[in-house]
């Protein structure tokens, strides 16, 4: 395919597994710059962000923790926090449920965090005097790796969120900082993207997946063609394979939208089909799964409607 003249539209409300905001808090240049780290902890990715704050640990325990306050940087929060207890969580649309597992005020909060696929992840606050302000820890630690780059980009913007949010100023609006955001972890980190964007070629609109896997590209492009329903499915798009380094392969997927009505359904397919491909890869056997592919045409018709 030609490349031509190329625009792209970033598609995302709250991400499964983490979050982002689907807009652009307060901020400025540089903003595709990671400030956060992607750690190894017992061969476990966990996402971490160390933030100087020049507040009482008190007044940005109360952001973190009051309701009210909560709501103006993150979301609706229902009923509160407390230890033991669930609570649910409404932002950009979805929402998130959890239950407190620790609370120790106004040092530290650890709370599960799942999505509507039914990912769960712990997140945990630490809240430490330092350099006559306050030190923010924040340390996620996500069941999978799907979602892991856009989890990333997700949080440093709602950190960024919090930061407008005690400074006492409004967050911007929307903008297309979170997907170069995104991409920048993924190139820091050798991150894969979980989620598909809308493009634009030549005024052809179409759907572009990107996804990194660890495995030669003999046994990629296998994996990719190794369920026979979907090989007409795959034939239609443009894949493209490229070897990173010795083990890792790059697929590209561009497929052309040839029906808006079918657009969210296009990209949950192409996305749960590529998430297969992962489980293929890694010696498992990848099952079928309507109901999945149904949870992600939802998320995608509301990430597109954002």
């Amino acid at each position: 395919m030609d490349t031509g003249t190329r625009t792209e539209t970033p598609v995302g409300t709250n991400v499964p597994g983490q979050t982002h905001p689907g807009g652009t808090p307060a901020g400025g240049p540089g903003r595709a710059d990671p400030t956060g780290r992607v750690e190894q902890v017992h061969g476990n990715h966990v996402l971490a962000f160390d933030e100087q704050f020049d507040y009482p640990r008190s007044y940005l325990w109360e952001l973190l923790t009051s309701p009210p306050k909560l709501e103006r940087w993150l979301g609706r929060l229902s009923p509160g926090l407390k230890l033991g207890k669930e609570f649910s969580l409404e932002l950009d649309g979805g929402i998130i449920s959890g239950t407190v597992v620790h609370i120790d005020p106004p040092t530290s909060v650890q709370f599960t965090w799942e999505d509507e696929f039914g990912l769960v992840s712990i997140v945990e606050f630490r809240v430490l005097p330092s350099n006559g302000g306050t030190l923010l820890q924040l340390r996620l630690h996500p069941e999978t790796d799907e979602f892991l780059a856009e989890g990333a980009a997700g949080w440093q913007l709602l950190l960024e969120a919090l930061r407008a949010a005690a400074a006492g100023v409004p967050a911007e609006g929307p903008g297309p900082d979170w997907m170069e955001l995104r991409d920048a972890y993924c190139r820091r980190f050798a991150l894969s993207p979980s989620m598909g964007v809308l493009e634009e070629e030549e005024g052809v609109p179409l759907v572009r997946f990107d996804r990194r896997y660890e495995g030669k590209l003999l046994l990629v492009n296998d994996a990719l063609t190794a369920d026979p329903e979907d090989q007409p499915f795959v034939e239609l798009a443009e894949v493209d394979l490229t070897r990173e380094g010795k083990k890792c392969t790059r697929v590209t997927v561009r497929a052309v939208v040839e029906d808006w009505e079918g657009l969210p359904r296009l990209m949950a397919r192409w996305h749960a089909h590529l998430d297969a491909v992962a489980v293929n890869l890694a010696g498992g056997s990848p099952h079928r799964s309507e109901r999945k592919i149904r949870v992600l045409e939802e998320f995608y018709r509301r990430a597109l409607a954002a």
